[in-house]
């Protein structure tokens, strides 16, 4: 069987690892820009509680600069820092047991990555959080946001249908209803963005607290 993967949330700790460090960083950046936040941490501890809530970093910024009434202006200053360049010694952390479950479903069946962003990031990502990108047959990091018909170029390079292939990923939107709309199976991974979403059972077949319930999935398709 074919497994596409997505990276943030669903292999690595996005939201937990990455967000919160990212956005103290755009909050420094705009606050420097003139930004007048009164209380730093006060203002850091808003932001952060806020993006608990919402379904991007991007997101984030603009509810908080709307419920501070910050200019509108700040909110490209943070969004270019957050989504900008990661020190190559940032600490990533892999999902729990993340790194043994990849491993133990490649003897087994061909792994794919789909991921959207930065090329040069998301690899960064998957080096330090200890992920062998050589495990994935395929692997696809685009900026374009539309993972259709990245998804059909990998069912159709590996010679799979989409029967045969199980996509799993945290955003129901972004991640599973272009591999629905394809006839995959879908796999919900209820972890940081994906807490999110709310979803009924069209929206997607499975959903998922840990990684490793892949493979009680797999055993009744």
């Amino acid at each position: 069987m074919l497994i596409i993967f997505d990276l943030d949330d669903t292999l690595i700790d996005t939201t937990g690892s990455i967000t919160p460090i990212k956005l103290e960083q755009a909050l420094a950046k705009m606050v420097e820009a003139g930004l007048e936040v009164g209380n730093f941490e006060e203002a850091l501890d808003i932001l952060k509680r806020l993006d608990t809530a919402t379904e991007s970093a991007s997101q984030t910024l603009l509810e908080f600069l709307e419920i501070t009434n910050g200019d509108k202006k700040y909110f490209d200053i943070g969004k270019a820092e957050v989504y900008g360049h990661l020190p190559s010694d940032f600490p990533v952390f892999p999902l729990d047991q993340a790194l043994e479950v990849l491993e133990e479903l490649a003897e087994q069946h061909q792994l794919a990555l789909v991921s959207m962003g930065k090329h040069e990031q998301q690899l960064l990502k998957l080096k330090n959080a200890g992920i062998d990108s050589t495990i994935f047959s395929k692997m696809i990091i685009s900026e374009d946001h539309d993972k259709k018909p990245h998804y059909k170029t990998i069912l159709d390079e590996l010679g799979f249908n989409p029967t045969q292939t199980l996509v799993c990923g945290d955003r129901i939107g972004r991640d599973l209803t272009p591999a629905k709309e394809l006839g995959c199976t879908t796999v919900q991974m209820q972890w940081g963005r994906g807490l999110n979403s709310t979803f009924s059972p069209r929206d997607v077949d499975y959903a998922i607290k840990k990684l490793s319930q892949i493979k009680d999935i797999l055993t009744i398709l």
